[in-house]
């Protein structure tokens, strides 16, 4: 049965994503691919960003539908595009989560803008602002469950969205599900003061045994810096808790791994 599995999950990548004209995914790439969805599916995260190839929405939706096909899946996914990006989410998890993180003590925002001298945590005026954001892309998913619920099992449903006025790189953060959100002010620069900066990185793995024995899978891959872990440490500790008790309520995954170094980089792409 896994060697069937296997074979379907890289044949269809294959099929309906490429790197390019002429070259096509490996089959560890087509497996990790695979289990960067089915975390999503489980609930592990509420988004994935697709960065493997250059594809459309209308490929991706038509892949993450022929996954679902297979049985891997079983919640609705939706593909979501964002100017020239697109994240598969699982509508429902992300709904929640950007409802809690409006509802509660929200998701701590960290200015790193490039004439700040450290990183530091964001004024009021730029939560604000992200939160209205926010608020704009949680009522967007709202209006799309309508749409899940009318389509049939296995459709995969697409929306846009976007605004100049988004920092991207902040979306994202909450997108994806990260503790905290880096932002800075694009208007001035889009650079960032986090070179030669300590970061306290950190690693999320664990084992996917539904897709094949022994496939490790990163699921999470974030820092914040080194100068607020104090003051973030009770909310990354609150993150952990909530996703060790995603993690017992799914069967997907096993063998939880949540590594931290501190590390410093001479430049920080973000």
């Amino acid at each position: 049965m896994e060697a069937v599995r296997k074979e379907q999950l890289v044949f269809m990548t294959q099929k309906y994503l490429r790197m390019n004209r002429k070259k096509g995914f490996s089959k560890s790439r087509c497996l990790q691919l695979a289990a960067e969805i089915l975390a999503v599916d489980s609930g592990l995260k509420p988004s994935f960003l697709f960065d493997y190839c250059a594809s459309n929405a209308e490929q991706i939706q038509n892949y993450v539908q022929e996954l679902w096909k297979t049985g891997l899946l079983s919640e609705h996914l939706h593909v979501l595009s964002i100017q020239d990006n697109i994240l598969i989410t699982n509508l429902n998890r992300t709904i929640r989560h950007l409802e809690r993180t409006l509802q509660g003590d929200g998701v701590p925002v960290i200015d790193v803008s490039l004439h700040r001298k450290t990183p530091q945590l964001a004024e009021s005026w730029v939560t604000q602002q992200v939160e209205a954001q926010v608020d704009i892309i949680w009522k967007h998913l709202k209006s799309q469950v309508i749409h899940a619920e009318m389509s049939t099992p296995g459709v995969v449903t697409t929306s846009e969205i976007f605004s100049p006025e988004w920092n991207l790189c902040t979306v994202f953060g909450f997108l994806l599900g990260f503790p905290a959100s880096y932002w800075f002010d694009f208007n001035q620069s889009f650079e960032n003061c986090l070179g030669m900066t300590q970061l306290r990185a950190f690693s999320v793995s664990a084992i996917c045994p539904r897709i094949t024995e022994n496939l490790k899978h990163q699921m999470y891959s974030f820092s914040v810096p080194e100068n607020l872990y104090l003051d973030l440490q009770s909310m990354l500790e609150t993150w952990r808790r909530n996703l060790q008790s995603d993690f017992n309520k799914q069967s997907s995954f096993s063998d939880l791994c949540i590594a931290t170094e501190v590390v410093c980089l001479p430049g920080i792409t973000l």
